[in-house]
């Protein structure tokens, strides 16, 4: 039997699929690498709150949720672009009234600047955020009301244990690993493309991304990679 390999995931696995695979010998090392609070500012208003609202994870939907409430707005008055898959799912479950989805942030941003009626956003977003969105937005002519409802914080932990291939959720969780682990020179399987290109950026040459930013089709695609070289894992 071919040797099973050994995956480091930056946050803990809920798939379906991890039975399967450690049936078959795998072997998964999983830590959340980072931790999300929201903690909505004091002083928010609603002059801060524009009628069209970006949400870039499932956090940023929970803090939106506890803005109309805390300063009783109608949440069906808002017009809400996010990023597809889960936290589109999350919005749509909340009865978010969804205008459009994008994979990533850089093409979120490429469909709110198709919206001619567009001219300003708020944005819910970490103390971590990226910049590109809102970045884009403002070269287009779009204000943009940052509002920094959640914070996300560093759990880095140390993984002596020799493995093959590592797995990322967010450029935060890339930056918390290295924080206090070294950069070895394993396969880097990432949810999606911003992730990705932010991981070879830190040195990890060899990525892989999912067709779709999901848990499961991330955990297939590495199934996929390792199939000639590890059990067979049945579907």
């Amino acid at each position: 039997m071919n040797k099973a390999p050994h995956i480091v995931s930056t946050r803990k696995l809920t798939s379906t699929k991890m039975d399967a695979l450690q049936a078959a010998g795998w072997k998964f090392t999983s830590h959340d690498f980072i931790s999300k609070v929201i903690n909505i500012p004091n002083d928010l208003n609603t002059q801060a709150i524009c009628r069209h609202i970006v949400l870039t994870s499932i956090t940023g939907v929970k803090a939106f949720l506890q803005i109309v409430k805390k300063l009783q707005l109608s949440s069906s008055s808002y017009s809400v672009y996010c990023i597809s898959r889960g936290t589109n799912e999350y919005a749509l479950a909340s009865g978010l009234n969804i205008k459009s989805t994008a994979p990533h942030a850089s093409a979120l941003a490429d469909e709110i600047i198709k919206d001619a009626d567009v001219k300003e956003i708020t944005h819910i977003s970490s103390n971590l955020r990226r910049d590109e969105l809102s970045e884009r937005l403002k070269e287009a002519g779009i204000a943009v009301q940052d509002v920094i409802a959640y914070s996300t914080e560093f759990t880095p932990v140390t993984i002596d244990a020799s493995h093959d291939a590592i797995v990322f959720f967010s450029p935060s969780a890339v930056d918390s690993f290295l924080s206090i682990n070294p950069l070895q020179p394993v396969a880097c399987f990432c949810i999606g493309q911003t992730t990705a290109d932010y991981a070879r950026r830190k040195g990890y040459s060899q990525t892989f991304i999912p067709d779709a930013p999901s848990e499961d089709i991330l955990l297939q695609t590495i199934i996929n990679h390792y199939s000639k070289t590890a059990p067979h894992v049945k579907e």
